[in-house]
């Protein structure tokens, strides 16, 4: 039960450095972290994946990310989280992004932990349901 406790403090500590804006990833992230994406091959490497987040605060730079549900079983964590802010960025997913706008979607993720950090990751997202908010989409 300690260890789920454990497993399931690293990933809250991770998105909630996520909502400050400052993530510590030789913390968080191991060397070798595995990130799933539902559109792209695996990306293998903390500093890919540190440059993914980056990207991400980059163009949402008031990202919340608010828990609703997380489970934790074995070494692996999954939260249901709704993400909001505001989108900055000129594309999302290949379509244009007008301007500015806010959103709040909802994702499953599933994170693997391993000593302490997160080792890999997987997501599912509501991409179509964000393009709608950022009126890149009809709806």
């Amino acid at each position: 039960m300690a260890m789920l406790q454990a497993n399931k403090d690293v990933v809250l500590r991770f998105y909630e450095g996520w909502n400050r804006g400052s993530i510590d990833f030789e913390a968080f992230v191991a060397d070798e972290m595995i990130n799933n994406q539902p559109e792209a091959e695996p990306e293998r490497g903390r500093d890919r994946f540190t440059a993914a987040i980056r990207g991400v605060m980059t163009a949402v730079p008031d990202s919340q990310w608010d828990v609703v549900d997380m489970i934790a079983e074995d070494d692996r964590v999954a939260v249901r989280i709704t993400w909001s802010g505001t989108y900055g960025g000129p594309q999302f997913r290949g379509a244009t992004i007008p301007e500015p706008a806010r959103f709040s979607v909802e994702h499953i993720h599933i994170c693997r932990v391993a000593d302490g950090r997160l080792a890999e990751h997987w997501v599912v997202r509501d991409d179509l349901t964000m393009l709608h908010q950022l009126h890149a989409i009809a709806p």
